[in-house]
């Protein structure tokens, strides 16, 4: 019972840390634009650790965690939704996706949700937060470029997953286990 709890704790831990982290990279997000789209994607990844060590329900509760602190401390409301509506909960949910057999199936879920979620969080952003899409000047075929970068960027980011998880269980989840014996 005492290695139980010890175990507990040691997850508890990590899970802080890892939330507390979290939300202050996407606070940092709102420093530039471009941060407010990698810091929700370097934040993600952060995910496959809990995921992959700790278990699928740790990092849920930390991908909660985060996303509701976001929400009250993070100012730049298109970085943090990006993380709550996209990037955050997108390694879990590839994880499902990844289990099927069809690969043509695999990857339409996956375009299929990333495109929903995106469109769902501009929304939120227009008519929730006020901030509009387009600025003056712009043109409305900046929706259409924006679409097909956001897309490219998806590509990469789901190649990522693959390339950190290999990464992580080879050089380092070993020695992660090893801190929390």
């Amino acid at each position: 019972m005492k290695n139980n709890s010890h175990k507990n704790a040691s997850i508890l831990a990590v899970c802080s840390i890892s939330t507390a982290l979290s939300v202050v990279l996407l606070f940092l997000g709102g420093i530039t634009f471009v941060l407010a789209y990698a810091m929700p994607m370097l934040v993600g990844l952060l995910m496959i650790m809990l995921k992959t060590t700790f278990g699928t329900k740790s990092a849920w509760i930390t991908y909660t965690a985060v996303a509701l602190l976001s929400f009250m401390l993070v100012t730049d409301k298109e970085c943090m939704l990006m993380y709550v509506m996209l990037f955050g909960c997108y390694p879990m949910i590839r994880d499902a996706i990844e289990r099927l057999k069809n690969k043509p199936i695999k990857i339409l879920l996956k375009f299929l949700f990333f495109n929903i979620m995106l469109t769902l969080c501009q929304l939120a952003l227009v008519y929730i937060f006020g901030i509009p899409f387009l600025s003056e000047g712009e043109g409305k075929y900046f929706i259409i470029v924006f679409a097909v970068l956001m897309n490219f960027l998806f590509i990469i980011y789901d190649k990522m997953i693959d390339a950190v998880t290999k990464l992580y269980k080879i050089k380092i989840e070993k020695r992660i286990k090893k801190l929390f014996k």
